[in-house]
């Protein structure tokens, strides 16, 4: 019969060590998982190697080496270390052998190094002594947790708008190495950096395999995200590369925040294309040194007969800017000077003593007719908006297409100013006013173009509300259109040089929505530079009747 070998001296202790594989990195994060089971039951202590104390300890600190140590044994020879991936040690990675030291090392603990591990996987560990050809029984076993590699770097990341509307593309460069997936983080404004929220407005998330170097979110994953075709909206995104273990999660950003188009479609009507303007003119009353209307009158006669709008809304324009009472020869006379003498406005005169209404409507008289009942001696044709303390109201007016005959309304406004939350909630209901005030009006359902300066943009503080509230009742914002132009740039200019938006796309006070008639051919931002006509540049889209 075969003898077992007696026990040789006390029990062995045993901790195990992760040695970190890389160097610390800014942007590198570690996330344990809610499962994660941090081993640091004796790391707290320190153990004398007194006789018969078995003081196990564990502790994760690396990627794929861990270090072994255990209570120096003066009597014996030298030790075995196993480590396995099951606890009852059925499948072993590596038994190694240790010689025994000849003196009583620092602290008491014999140790030694294991290495060319899987990251973020669990191991246990067990070591006995050994004494000549007699072997100790093997100490309890020790879990250990490796920790997670950290994914390679980025080198590149960028977005595009998608092959098909209301799509985008989203591309990435890098090595690929320890990553499970990639999370791309969405908003609909600036997030995650010294200057801006954690989370931005409208934050989604989406997951991407590890194997891949782009993804195109679909129609519906940008609606989700809340820039969906027809919001104009553009998306700021993060991306961040994971590695998930059993054991352990790393993760790697990208440092910069990046953004990307969202695919427009074209005009998805079969009619007569026309041409919508929007364009803020100023108000006389607060002219600019350096930029007085009697001047500027000529510059923006130039500009709309250049441009050649079937309609446009107006905004700051006062009737005495109109006529020549405000100075200079008057924007009617500028424009026939320019060439356009056939332009006309619905309304030249105010609608209540003492409050003259700066929203206007021009139209070209050669290719349109405004149809509607509007006395210009009274209040007529307009839609009234809240605002406490002021008599604010929308125009509107019905026109025909003089190619065709079809018969279209055109809504003009020039909602409050003010960049805070409490006014971009004034402008939401002002918004539904407006929507409410021409869908009551527009029984048959007849399509709408909307002009306005709305004073709120996609990055305005608040929730964008006029915007939010319009896509919400199903109108269509004409940014969104199969082809864009200069809108990098912010509609309002200042009076000084245009620089495109840091963000990649401006912020658009200025917007031409449609109603019952989606999608655009042409979404222009007309930018003219010094001497400029206006602190605002005039928009244009083309789009068909139907």
């Amino acid at each position: 019969m075969r003898r077992t070998a007696p026990a040789i001296g006390p029990v062995l202790a045993l901790a195990v060590i992760v040695v970190p594989a890389t160097p610390a990195d800014s942007l590198v994060s570690h996330a344990p998982r809610a499962h994660q089971v941090q081993h640091r039951s004796s790391t707290d202590r320190v153990h004398s190697p007194s006789r018969g104390h078995i003081g196990l300890d564990t502790a994760s600190l690396g990627a794929t080496y861990v270090s072994v140590s255990w209570n120096w044994i003066r009597a014996a020879s030298g030790y075995r270390i196993q480590l396995a991936k099951k606890s009852d040690f059925s499948e072993p990675v590596t038994t190694r052998k240790k010689k025994n030291s000849s003196h009583r090392p620092a602290g008491g603990r014999e140790a030694t190094v294991v290495g060319h591990l899987k990251d973020a996987r669990y191991y246990w560990v067990r070591v006995r002594k050994v004494k000549g050809s007699h072997h100790g029984p093997w100490s309890a076993p020790e879990r250990v947790a490796t920790k997670a590699h950290v994914p390679d770097r980025f080198t590149r990341v960028r977005g595009s708008a998608g092959g098909q509307p209301g799509t985008t593309r989203l591309h990435w460069s890098t090595g690929g190495s320890y990553t499970d997936f990639y999370r791309i983080t969405t908003a609909l404004t600036p997030f995650g950096s010294s200057h801006t929220p954690r989370v931005g407005r409208h934050s989604a998330s989406f997951t991407v395999s590890g194997d891949r170097r782009s993804v195109t979110l679909t129609a519906a994953q940008t609606a989700a995200a809340g820039a969906g075709l027809g919001s104009g909206r553009h998306l700021f995104f993060r991306i961040v590369a994971v590695r998930q273990g059993s054991a352990d999660s790393a993760s790697r950003r990208y440092p910069f925040l990046m953004h990307t188009d969202v695919a427009g479609e074209h005009s998805t009507g079969t009619g007569t294309k026309l041409r919508f303007g929007a364009y803020n003119m100023h108000v006389q009353a607060k002219d600019l040194r350096g930029h007085p209307w009697k001047k500027r009158q000529h510059l923006i006669a130039k500009n709309i007969a250049r441009v050649s709008p079937a309609v446009a809304g107006i905004e700051e324009l006062m009737p005495g800017m109109w006529n020549n009472n405000d100075g200079g020869v008057g924007l009617h006379r500028a424009l026939r000077q320019a060439g356009a003498g056939r332009y006309k406005l619905t309304r030249d005169t105010g609608y209540w003593d003492g409050a003259g209404q700066d929203t206007r409507i021009l139209y070209d008289s050669k290719r349109v007719e405004p149809v509607s009942n509007c006395d210009p001696t009274v209040p007529s044709c307009y839609i009234s908006l809240p605002d406490p303390g002021h008599q604010h109201i929308a125009a509107y007016a019905l026109f025909r297409d003089l190619a065709s005959g079809q018969q279209f309304y055109f809504v003009s406004a020039h909602l409050s100013a003010g960049n805070n939350p409490k006014t971009d909630a004034l402008r939401g209901r002002q918004a539904q006013a407006i929507s409410d005030g021409i869908k009551a009006i527009d029984n048959g359902g007849l399509p709408v173009v909307f002009a306005t300066d709305s004073n709120s943009s996609q990055t305005s503080k608040g929730s964008d509300a006029p915007h939010t509230v319009l896509v919400n009742e199903g109108w269509y914002n004409t940014i969104s259109a199969a082809r864009v132009v200069n809108g990098q740039y912010n509609s309002v200019n200042h009076y000084h040089r245009d620089k495109p938006s840091p963000y990649g796309f401006g912020s658009m006070y200025d917007t031409i929505m449609t109603l019952h008639m989606p999608g655009a051919d042409l979404w222009k931002q007309v930018i003219t530079g010094s001497p400029w006509p206006s602190d605002h540049n005039m928009i244009f889209t083309e789009v068909r009747l139907p």
